[in-house]
C-alpha cells in the first residue's frame, strides 16, 4: 500500500510539473480559430484488475487554463499532462479488490467542447468487457476492430446473415485470458436501411456470463441525383422581336436560358410607348401547354396584356386571352386549357407596366411530358403520387427497383422511422388562401401577404430537392423561396431584412425536382378564388430536400407547451409563428429570449388588434369566406416599424415590447405604434394626400379603446378652433405640420368623433362599416390622385351612412373652402377644390335630415383623467364629453358668461356641450368656439357684435350674454 500512495504522489507532482512548464499565457496566436477534440476510440476505456495508467491524446489549441478533467471516481486519478507538444489526459486506474466491474465518468471540459470518457475495470470475479473502434459502421464498409478485455476464456458467437462482416485474422472461437483485438471488413451495405451484427462473447464455463455487443451499419446513401425526372419539354423561340427596347437589353436576353440580370427592356427614360409587343417564333412543330414569365427586380413588370397566338393550321393571330400580371415582382405562369398544337407564333401585347416601363428577365414556354415512367414506378409501391403511404402488396423487389432516393423513403415508411416531427413538417395538406392583388383592390388596402402556407423548410443555395404534389384540382400551386435582403431605408448604414418575394417554382401534379436559386424558406403558394371552396392539396417535400426548421400554427398547435417545443428544435435565423390573422416571421433568437415558453397571449393579442381594425371596415361579409390571408410581420435589422404591402415591420430589438402583453399593455405606444402602422395597411378607402398620417389614427385609437387601458390620443378641439378662426386655415393645412406635411393630432380627431358618436354612443352603431362600404363601392380609387374630390366625397359618404345632414360637422373641420395649391405627402399632388365642387357637396347632403346632436363637439376625455404634465389635460376642455350626448343633456341651469375684453368666463355651464362666439345672433358667422370654462378669444376676432351661446347636446342655442 505505501509503494502505491508513493507511485500516486509522484504521478500527481509530475503532472503538476508538466503543466506548469507547458502553460501558456496566451491563445493561438493571431487566430480565433479554436480547437479541442478527442477521438471518438479514445472515450471507451476497458481495463484489467491490476494498476494502469493511461494516455489519451487531446487535440487542442487552447492555452491550460480553458480546459479542464474531473473523474468521479478515487479509483480513476484523472489529470491533464502538457509536458509535450501534443497535450493529453493521464489516467491513474488503482488496481481492483472488488468481485464486479466498476465504472468511472472522467469529464473533460473546454471553451470549445466538453467529452465524456467512460472507464471500465475488471474485478477478480469473471467478465468479459467488449468495445469497438466505431459504433456505427459508413455503408460502403471498411475495416472494425473490436477489442475484447477478460479475465476468463470464452467463445464467440455472430448472430444469422452476418456474411458481410468477416473477420481478417483468423483467429480460433475459444480466447485466451488477455486483452484481445479482433479485426474484421465490413462489405458495403446494398440495403436502403441499416443493418447489424450481433456478437456474443461467452464464459466456457458458466453460460450465465456472457456479454453481446451490436455493430450497426448505416443504410445505402441516397441522394437527390439518384431521381431522373422526365422534364417537360422546353420549347426554344427561332426568334423573337419587340415594338421598343433599350439598346443592350433586347428581347434575346429572354430566352437565353438565364433567369438573372440580363434581362430586356423597354426605352430607358421615358414611359414606355403602350401597348409594347413581344413576339416569339417558333418552328411549328411543337406543341404548347404553358408559358412561364420571370420578372426582374425592379420596374417594368408585366400588368396588364392581351396574348395572341398562332399555329400552323391557323396562321394569323388570334387573342387567345387577356390577363392582369398585377405588376408584382413575381413570376407568372399562363396555362393553356387545351394543347396549341404546331406552335409558330405567341404575341404579348403588354398595356401596362411597372413605373410605366416593361421588362421581362425570362420567358420560357413548355410542352407537357406525358410519358412519366418514373411516377409508374412509384405507384406500384405508394397508394399515390405524394409517397406517404405505402401498398400493402409492396414487395422489397419493386422497393429496390426504385431510384434509391425513393426507395430509402419507402423503407423508413415500411419501418415506421420517418421521424414524426420531421414528417409532421414534410407532409402536409395546403389550404387555399385568396388572392392578395384581386383583394387589395377590392377592400381599398395595402396588399396582405401571399406566404399564409409556411413549411417551415429552409434550403440553401443549389440545394436540390424533390416536391410531390397530389391532386391540384385543377388549380395552380407554386413554392416561394423567402430570403433576406439588404436595405438602408431610414438607416445610414445598410441592414438585412426578411425580403418580401423571392424566387418562384411553379409545381405540377406529380414528381417535380428543383434546384434552388437562393436561400431562404420555403412557402407554398395556393392562391384562387375561394367561392368555389377548392380542396386543400398534399404536398411531401420527402427527406433530404431541405431541412425542417418548423413553425407554429395556433390552429393545429394550440398550445404553449407545444410552441416551445417546436422553437426549441428549430435551426434556421427566422422562426414562424401563424395565428388567425397574422403570421410572425421573427429572428428565433429574440423569440427564444423574450417568448421561450410562451406565445398564445401574444398571437391572440395581436390577432384581436387586426381582428378589430378589420371589424371597423366592414368585410365580415367576405372574410373569411373569400378573403382569408393573413398580414406579415418581420423583424428588420435596422429601422423602427412600419408598413408597406405584403409586410409589417417591427425591428428586431423591439420585438419584446410587443410580443409580451404585460409590455404591450405598459406603455402607450407599444400598442399605439403597431396598431398605426397596421392602420396603413387598411386606410385607404378613407384616406387622401393631406391626412395618410392620420386617418390612419381611427384605427389606433379604437385599438386603444377596446385594449381598455389607455385614453384616445390627439389634441383637443381647442387646436380645431385657433387653426379655424384665429388662422383661418381649412383641412388640408390644419395646425402645424409634424409629419408629411400634415398635423396628425388635429386631424386625427375628426374621424374618432364620428366613431364617439355612432358608435360609443349608440346612434348608428354600423356607421364606419356602412361608411368604409360606400368609399369602396361608389367612390373606389376615382379620385386616387385628386384629394380636393375625395374629401368632399368622403363627406357625401360619411352623411349617406349616417342618413344625415354632416354639413355643419364638416364646415367645422374645414372641408368646405376653396383651395388650389400643391402638397407633398408620400408624393406630390394637387390640391384643388373648387366653390361649384363645395356647392354640389352640400346639395347631396342637404337630402338627409340634419343630425340629433351638435355632435362637432364630442369629446371622450376628461381633465381628471390625466397628470398635469400630460398635453390632454390642458386640451380636452370642460365640457361636450360623450355621455352628454348619450344621454341628450338638456341646459337646466342659468348659464352666465362673463366677457372682459376677449377673455371669456363661463358660470354654471357643466350642462353645455361647448360654448360659441357668433355675430350678432345664433344663426350669425362662428367666430371661434371652446369646450373650456374660461377662454381668449384670439386678438385677431372682433367682439364689437359678438355674443357668447351655450350649445346644448341637440344643438339649442341658448344666448349668454
Amino acid at each position: 500500500m505505501k509503494i502505491l500512495h508513493s507511485l500516486l504522489y509522484l504521478f500527481l507532482i509530475s503532472l503538476h510539473a508538466f503543466s506548469w512548464t507547458a502553460c501558456s499565457d496566451d491563445g493561438p496566436e493571431g487566430t480565433n480559430n479554436y480547437t479541442f477534440s478527442i477521438n471518438e476510440s479514445d472515450l471507451h476505456q476497458d481495463c484489467t484488475q491490476a494498476q494502469a495508467s493511461l494516455s489519451i491524446p487531446v487535440n487542442t489549441n487552447l492555452n491550460e487554463q480553458e480546459w479542464g478533467v474531473t473523474s468521479d471516481q478515487s479509483w480513476c486519478i484523472a489529470a491533464k499532462d502538457l509536458s509535450t507538444s501534443t497535450p493529453s489526459i493521464k489516467l491513474l486506474i488503482k488496481a481492483s479488490e472488488e468481485p464486479e466491474v466498476r465504472n468511472a465518468i472522467v469529464t473533460v471540459k473546454s471553451s470549445v467542447q466538453n467529452y465524456t470518457i467512460n472507464v471500465r475495470q475488471l474485478g477478480y470475479g469473471p467478465a468479459i468487457l467488449v468495445k469497438s473502434s466505431v459504433t456505427n459502421i459508413e455503408d460502403n464498409g471498411g475495416p472494425v476492430t473490436i477489442t475484447v478485455t477478460s479475465n476468463i476464456e470464452y467463445t464467440i458467437e455472430k448472430s444469422k446473415d452476418s456474411e458481410w462482416l468477416q473477420e481478417t485474422d483468423n483467429a480460433p472461437n475459444t480466447r485466451a485470458l488477455v486483452d484481445k483485438i479482433y479485426s474484421y471488413n465490413a462489405e458495403a451495405n446494398p440495403l436502403y436501411e441499416p443493418r447489424t451484427v450481433t456478437f456474443t462473447y461467452t464464459y466456457i464455463e458458466d453460460d450465465k456470463i456472457k456479454e453481446t455487443y451490436v455493430i450497426t451499419q448505416k443504410a445505402k446513401e441516397t441522394n437527390i441525383s439518384d431521381v431522373e425526372l422526365e422534364n417537360d419539354i422546353k420549347l426554344q423561340p427561332t426568334r423573337a422581336t419587340a415594338s421598343e427596347s433599350q439598346p443592350g437589353y433586347g428581347i434575346e436576353k429572354t430566352y437565353d436560358g438565364k433567369i438573372d440580370d440580363e434581362h430586356y427592356h423597354s426605352v430607358w427614360g421615358q414611359s414606355a410607348n403602350f401597348p409594347v409587343t413581344l413576339e416569339y417564333f417558333f418552328d411549328g412543330t411543337q406543341d404548347l401547354d404553358y408559358i412561364i414569365y420571370y420578372t426582374r427586380s425592379g420596374n417594368g413588370n408585366f400588368g396588364e396584356l392581351d396574348l395572341y397566338t398562332a399555329t400552323t393550321d391557323e396562321p394569323e393571330y388570334k387573342l387567345y386571352n387577356s390577363y392582369d400580371f398585377k405588376m408584382q415582382n413575381a413570376a407568372s405562369r399562363i396555362s393553356f386549357t387545351e394543347s396549341l398544337s404546331k406552335i409558330t407564333k405567341i404575341k404579348f401585347s403588354v398595356k401596362s407596366g411597372l413605373g410605366n416601363f416593361v421588362s421581362c428577365s425570362e420567358m420560357e414556354f413548355y410542352q407537357n411530358n406525358t410519358d412519366n415512367k418514373l411516377e409508374k414506378q412509384l405507384l406500384e409501391v405508394f397508394t399515390d403520387i405524394t409517397c406517404c403511404e405505402l401498398k400493402p402488396e409492396a414487395t422489397d423487389e419493386q422497393i429496390n427497383k426504385l431510384p434509391g432516393y425513393f426507395a430509402s423513403l419507402a423503407v423508413q415508411i415500411r419501418n415506421n422511422t420517418y421521424d414524426e416531427w420531421e414528417k409532421e413538417f414534410r407532409i402536409r395538406n395546403y389550404e387555399a388562401y385568396s388572392d392578395v392583388n384581386i383583394w387589395a383592390n377590392k377592400l381599398m388596402t395595402k396588399h396582405y401577404s401571399c406566404l399564409d402556407n409556411l413549411t417551415g423548410i429552409s434550403v440553401e443555395q443549389n440545394d436540390e430537392i424533390i416536391v410531390l404534389v397530389g391532386d391540384t384540382h385543377g388549380q395552380d400551386v407554386s413554392l416561394q423561396c423567402v430570403g433576406e435582403e439588404s436595405t438602408g431605408f431610414l438607416e445610414e448604414k445598410p441592414y438585412v431584412q426578411t425580403a418580401a418575394s423571392g424566387d418562384i417554382y411553379y409545381l405540377k401534379q406529380g414528381v417535380n425536382k428543383i434546384t434552388i436559386r437562393n436561400r431562404g424558406q420555403l412557402f407554398v403558394m395556393y392562391n384562387c378564388d375561394l367561392t368555389s371552396k377548392p380542396a386543400p392539396i398534399k404536398i411531401h417535400i420527402p427527406l433530404g430536400s431541405g431541412k425542417v426548421s418548423g413553425f407554429f400554427d395556433l390552429k393545429t398547435h394550440k398550445t404553449d407547451a407545444k410552441y416551445a417545443e417546436l422553437l426549441s428544435k428549430a435551426t434556421d435565423k427566422y422562426f414562424g409563428v401563424k395565428g388567425n390573422n397574422i403570421i410572425f416571421y421573427f429572428h428565433r433568437t429574440k423569440m427564444l429570449e423574450h417568448v421561450r415558453n410562451n406565445i398564445l397571449s401574444a398571437i391572440e393579442l395581436w390577432d384581436n388588434i387586426i381582428g378589430w381594425e378589420q371589424e371597423l371596415m366592414g368585410i365580415d361579409d367576405v372574410r373569411p369566406s373569400q378573403f382569408n390571408n393573413h398580414l406579415f410581420a418581420i423583424s428588420p435589422e435596422g429601422s423602427y416599424m412600419w408598413a408597406s404591402d405584403y409586410r409589417i415591420a417591427f425591428v428586431y430589438t423591439y420585438l419584446g415590447n410587443i410580443l409580451l402583453y404585460d409590455n404591450v399593455m405598459a406603455a402607450e405606444d407599444n400598442a399605439w405604434g403597431p396598431a398605426h402602422e397596421i392602420g396603413h395597411i387598411h386606410q385607404k378607402a378613407i384616406d387622401w394626400a393631406g391626412c395618410t398620417e392620420s386617418s390612419n389614427n381611427l384605427f389606433s385609437n379604437f385599438i386603444i379603446y377596446k385594449l381598455g387601458k389607455y385614453k384616445s390620443r390627439g389634441n383637443g378641439l381647442v387646436e380645431v378652433a385657433n387653426a379655424r378662426y384665429r388662422d383661418k386655415q381649412l383641412w388640408y393645412n390644419m395646425g402645424d405640420a409634424t409629419h408629411q406635411g400634415e398635423d396628425t393630432e388635429v386631424h386625427m380627431r375628426m374621424n374618432w368623433q364620428l366613431w364617439n358618436y355612432y358608435h360609443r354612443c349608440g346612434y348608428k352603431t354600423d356607421f364606419w362599416q356602412t361608411l368604409f362600404k360606400l368609399m369602396r363601392e361608389e367612390v373606389g380609387a376615382s379620385y386616387e390622385n385628386d384629394p380636393g374630390r375625395k374629401q368632399l366625397a368622403f363627406a357625401k359618404m360619411a352623411s349617406k351612412a349616417a342618413n344625415e345632414n354632416l354639413t355643419d360637422f364638416f364646415e367645422m373641420w374645414g372641408f368646405f373652402g376653396t383651395v388650389s395649391t400643391n402638397i407633398s405627402q408620400y408624393g406630390d399632388f394637387q390640391y384643388t377644390v373648387t366653390q361649384p365642387m363645395i356647392d354640389e357637396a352640400k346639395r347631396f347632403m342637404a337630402q338627409y335630415p340634419q343630425p340629433k346632436h351638435a355632435f362637432q363637439y364630442i369629446e371622450d376625455r376628461k381633465k381628471s383623467e390625466f397628470p398635469t404634465n400630460d398635453y390632454r389635460y390642458n386640451e380636452v376642455g370642460d365640457v361636450g364629453y360623450y355621455t352628454q350626448f348619450q344621454n341628450n343633456v338638456k341646459i337646466t341651469k342659468a348659464i352666465s358668461a362673463t366677457i372682459s375684453g376677449n377673455a371669456v368666463s363661463i358660470q354654471n355651464g357643466e350642462e353645455a356641450v361647448a360654448f360659441e362666439v357668433r355675430e350678432r345672433s345664433e344663426n350669425g358667422k362662428i367666430l371661434y368656439f371652446s369646450n373650456s370654462f374660461t377662454f381668449d378669444v384670439p386678438a385677431s376676432i372682433s367682439m364689437t357684435n359678438a355674443k357668447v351661446f351655450a350649445v346644448q347636446a341637440d344643438g339649442k342655442r341658448v344666448p349668454l350674454n
